[in-house]
Order: C-alpha cells, then sequence, then structure tokens
C-alpha cells in the first residue's frame, strides 16, 4: 500500500511538473508556429501579388504603347487591305489577342482579324468620344455585349495630318490569357480580379474559401479600375507538425531533464536531513547515555582520588610517588571524558550573561602560550574589532571551546610553526578566527570531522570537536573549518552579538 502510494505521488508529480508544462507550452508554440507560418504565407501572397500587378500592368501598357505606334504609322486615307494584313500579322503573333479591329469615326467595324467583321457600331458612344477628346488610347472592360466581359478591351485614336480623329483601333485582349500566366506563377493561391463596381472579372489559381475568413491582400492596377485580390495559402496540419515535433520534444527533453534533477536534489536534501536525524539521534543516544552514567562515574572516582591522595602521603618513595603521578594523570584524563559527557547531555538550566569576547579570549591567552612553548609555536593574537563585541553564553563554554580548538592546532604543529587568533565582528556576528600551518586534516576526514569517536589522535576521544559543536549550536552559532594537507587548517567559531550594554 505504501509502494503504491508512493508511485502514485510520483506520477502525479511528473504529471504536475513535466506533461502539463509541456502541453502547455506546446500550446503557445503552436500559436506562435501558426503565426509565423501565417505571416510567412502572407509574405508570399504579397509578393506574387506585386509579380501578378506588375505582369499585367507591364501587359497592358506594353499593348497601348504598340496600338500607339500602330496608329501613328498608318497613311492617310486608311488603306483596309494594309491594315488588314498588320492587324493579321500581329494577331497570330500574339496569343494574348482575342481580336484586333479597325474602327471608323462612328464605331463601325471596318477591318476586323475575326473571319467576318459586324458593322455594327459600339453601343458605348463615350467611350469614343473620351478618346477622341483625350487623344489618348481608352481601356476598358465593358466595350460591347460581342465580348461577353470575357475580353479587356483597349481603344486607341487614329488621326489625320491635320489632327482630326478619323479612325479607332481597338485591342481586345483574353481574360483567359492572364488567367492562365496567374495560374503558372501561382496555381496554389486563389486570386481574385474585382471590377470598379466590386463584381468579379475573373479567378485564378485554387477556388477562393466559401467563408473569408482570411484576410486578402490587395493592390490595384496602374491603368484600369481593377484590383487584384489574393488569398494566403492557408496553414496546412504537416507544416505545423513538422515545426511543433522537433519542438515538442526538446521541451519534453528538456522538462524531463529539469524532472529529473529536481528528483536528485529532492534525495540529496531528503538524505540529508536523514543523515542529519541520525547524527542527532547518535548524539542524542550518547548524551542519554553520558547523563545516565557520568554522575555514576564521578562518585567512585572521587573515592579512589581521595585514597590515592591518602597513600601519596604513606608511601613517599620515588617508585611510589612515580606509580601515583601517573594514576593521578589518568584520573585527571578520566574527569576529562566524564566533562564531555556531561556537555553532550541535555543542556543543564544554566544562567547566560553578557560576556565580552576580546575578554574571554585574554583570559585564556596564558594558558594557551604555556601549550604553545611546549610545542615550540608563535602565537599570536589580534583583535580587529573597533568596538568590543559582547554575547550573551556562559563564558566558560567559550573558553572551553576556543582552547579545545587551539590544542588541536598546537598538536598538529610538532615541529614549530605559527598559531593565530583572530577576532572581528559586524553588527549581527563576532568571528573568533583560529588559524595554523600544521599538518592539516585530510579531506576524508574532514566530512566526518564533528560525528563522534573520530579522530586522528592516538589517545584521542574523538569527542572534542562534537563537545565544542555542541556548545557554539547552543548559541546560535557555528563552527567552520577549513583544511589544507601539509599547508594548515582555520577554524571559524561564528557566535551572534547582543546590541544589549552591559552593566
Amino acid at each position: 500500500m505504501s509502494n503504491l502510494k508512493n508511485i502514485w505521488k510520483k506520477m502525479r508529480l511528473y504529471l504536475i511538473l513535466v506533461m502539463v508544462p509541456a502541453f502547455i507550452i506546446s500550446f503557445f508554440v503552436y500559436e506562435q508556429e501558426r503565426e509565423n507560418i501565417t505571416e510567412k504565407h502572407r509574405q508570399t501572397a504579397t509578393l506574387m501579388l506585386n509579380i501578378h500587378r506588375n505582369q499585367i500592368n507591364y501587359l497592358i501598357g506594353e499593348t497601348e504603347a504598340r496600338l500607339s505606334a500602330m496608329a501613328t504609322a498608318l497613311n492617310h486615307p486608311v488603306n483596309d487591305k494594309h491594315i488588314k494584313h498588320i492587324l493579321t500579322e500581329t494577331y497570330k503573333k500574339e496569343p494574348r489577342f482575342s481580336a484586333l479591329y479597325l474602327l471608323n469615326k462612328n464605331g463601325e467595324v471596318m477591318v476586323s482579324t475575326l473571319p467576318a467583321k459586324e458593322k455594327q457600331p459600339l453601343p458605348y458612344k463615350s467611350i469614343l468620344q473620351k478618346a477622341e477628346s483625350s487623344k489618348k488610347s481608352v481601356i476598358t472592360d465593358d466595350t460591347d455585349n460581342m465580348m461577353n466581359n470575357r475580353e479587356l478591351s483597349i481603344l486607341t485614336p487614329v488621326f489625320s495630318p491635320e489632327g482630326h480623329a478619323t479612325n479607332f483601333l481597338l485591342a481586345s485582349i483574353r481574360i483567359d490569357y492572364l488567367k492562365n500566366i496567374m495560374n503558372v506563377l501561382s496555381p496554389e493561391l486563389s486570386i481574385k480580379i474585382l471590377n470598379q463596381k466590386d463584381q468579379i472579372v475573373f479567378t485564378a489559381g485554387h477556388t477562393p474559401p466559401e467563408k473569408e475568413t482570411e484576410e486578402t491582400v490587395d493592390a490595384f492596377l496602374d491603368q484600369i479600375d481593377w484590383k487584384l485580390e489574393v488569398y494566403p495559402e492557408p496553414v496546412q496540419l504537416d507544416e505545423l507538425v513538422h515545426g511543433l515535433l522537433l519542438s515538442f520534444l526538446s521541451i519534453f527533453i528538456l522538462l524531463n531533464i529539469l524532472f529529473v534533477l529536481l528528483q536528485y536534489v529532492l534525495l540529496k536534501r531528503r538524505t540529508k536531513q536523514e543523515r542529519a536525524q541520525n547524527e542527532a539521534q547518535k548524539l542524542e543516544l550518547i548524551g542519554t547515555l553520558a547523563a545516565s552514567t557520568a554522575h555514576e562515574i564521578r562518585n567512585p572516582l572521587t573515592g579512589i582520588s581521595g585514597f590515592i591522595q591518602l597513600l601519596q602521603k604513606k608511601y613517599k618513595s620515588e617508585e611510589d610517588q612515580m606509580y601515583f603521578s601517573v594514576i593521578d594523570q589518568e584520573i585527571k584524563r578520566i574527569n576529562q571524558i566524564v566533562s564531555e559527557f556531561l556537555v553532550l547531555g541535555k543542556p543543564t538550566a544554566e544562567q547566560w550573561k553578557l560576556n565580552s569576547m576580546s575578554e574571554m579570549i585574554d583570559e585564556i591567552m596564558p594558558i594557551i602560550h604555556s601549550e604553545a612553548n611546549l610545542y615550540n609555536v608563535e602565537v599570536s593574537f589580534q583583535d580587529q574589532a573597533v568596538n568590543p563585541a559582547y554575547v550573551f553564553c556562559k563564558k566558560d563554554h567559550i573558553k572551553q571551546v576556543v582552547l579545545n580548538v587551539a590544542k588541536n592546532s598546537l598538536e598538529s604543529m610538532k615541529n614549530g610553526g605559527k598559531l593565530l587568533i583572530n577576532i572581528e565582528h559586524d553588527e549581527k556576528a563576532a568571528e573568533i578566527v583560529v588559524k595554523d600551518n600544521g599538518e592539516g586534516i585530510p579531506k576524508e576526514m574532514i566530512e566526518k570531522i564533528f560525528q563522534p569517536f573520530v579522530t586522528s589522535k592516538e589517545k584521542g576521544t574523538g569527542l572534542g570537536l562534537v563537545v565544542c559543536k555542541r556548545i557554539i549550536s547552543m548559541y546560535g552559532g557555528t563552527i567552520q573549518i577549513d583544511s589544507e594537507r601539509h599547508k594548515g587548517t582555520t577554524v571559524t567559531i561564528t557566535l551572534p552579538i547582543s546590541n544589549e550594554q552591559q552593566d
């Protein structure tokens, strides 16, 4: 049941941290990709729109120029047979034309490339009048019923040497020709040509969508009131899939990597917590054992110490005194171990006082100097604090910690060296730095240095640093050790300071 619950918990965490974000991010990527493809299609449609517009403008302009050149070259009076030959040859060479005509002043067909010419006047006299009055070509898509609105007509006046309009050249351009050009250039696009009345002249490419939801790009022709509308190509599923698949896989893999890293961090954190709990339980067990046995050890030890003192007075020989001295040293050692046991136990109700950090260190400096002389070590003490730093503590505890750390430093410099004790502080904390240039501590031991019974000394108990850490932690401080083999060790003790003034 517990395993099933853990599996469900991991699955839920995986869904929350990987799957849900993956789909949310993919949705935004999908929208962005869709917008990008739509914009790309719109740019393509705009490019093709300009190409078609320029193509039709060029075709109309080139036809208009040709008709103007032909009108200028005609001799008067106009020879029907000669103009018939010119129009026929032009018609055969140019597939754009559905027909070419020569009209008289009344609009009647005089010459035509069609098999039979129809002498029927144009119904729209305004077109002839406009061409005659402007003396320019007139372009229209609504010239007569004969063309059934499937042609684009260009009407050019022919002037006599006196400057009077005598005839008109009429060229009909096939709409299918324009349509075929568009179909060849852009078969994938939907194109509409609208006249000035917004009526569809013709369409090209794909069939325009029934529901015109897509935005079109449009442009007007230069010589005629036609508007070109181009529908950008719709976004295809395969385009989206191709772009989204790689993005989704990248997002999914990245989120899985982050999930694995998170699991690793959580596992490491849980392992660290479990290790800390184990250490705390170990210390608690040792403390309980110490509290229950320390006093029982001291009671018989006091009696033994008293009897040894009586025996020292009774037996005065040098050999006996030497034995008594060894016994006395071992009794003191037992007392020291018992004292350390008591510190490891549950803290007793003691009254803390406001003590000056520099004064506490000053009081123990003579002891440190005395020990340093035995090891031929040079000791220096520096107080870099401008104002005294005060901490709430029991003075003997801080002395015990500094003495213990200093003694370890001295013992690591068997062939002499330098020991530096430095005090500095800011508004929140005071630091005691004990630095030596001794043998240093191996890296594998630093990780376990604060565990009980871990020591590199032959006669060490492995409780000294454990006691130091317990004391400093009791006052809300920290103790940190940095060491490099054969170069020395630096111990930094940090304690919170009080802003209250000493009485």
